[in-house]
């Protein structure tokens, strides 16, 4: 596996595995309250890993905001995997975590930047590795 890249297994697409995780995960918020995550450790398949996915509600703002929002959460976690993925590889369990906004919106954040959704996004990823 390549260290700086986001494969489509990596991904959770799925709607079996985004129930999962919206049924029975555990949530954890950025110190900004800017952006929340949702996992689960996935007991029942048997991948060995992360996958991840970036969910916005229609609500958050029109569709170019929305994509913008989830190519930088993608970018920033593909940038500072390295350390969960080492993790979770160790201990042999999967992961699933779905990125969400909390109080970013269109109407609030016209403009986000890569700088404010990459702080959150590392903040998310220590404490998933601490709770794990």
């Amino acid at each position: 596996m390549k260290n700086f890249s986001l494969t489509r297994f990596e991904r959770v697409k799925k709607k079996n595995d985004f129930e999962k995780v919206y049924s029975s995960a555990k949530v954890l918020f950025s110190s900004d309250l800017l952006i929340k995550s949702l996992y689960t450790i996935d007991q029942e398949n048997q991948f060995v890993g992360i996958k991840i996915a970036a969910a916005v509600s229609k609500k958050a703002g029109k569709a170019v905001w929305r994509n913008r929002f989830k190519r930088l959460i993608k970018e920033s976690y593909r940038l500072n995997k390295q350390s969960l993925v080492s993790k979770t590889l160790q201990k042999n369990i999967g992961l699933l975590i779905i990125f969400s906004p909390n109080r970013l919106s269109e109407s609030k954040n016209k403009i986000i930047s890569f700088s404010e959704i990459s702080i959150g996004v590392v903040e998310l990823i220590k404490k998933i590795e601490q709770k794990i």
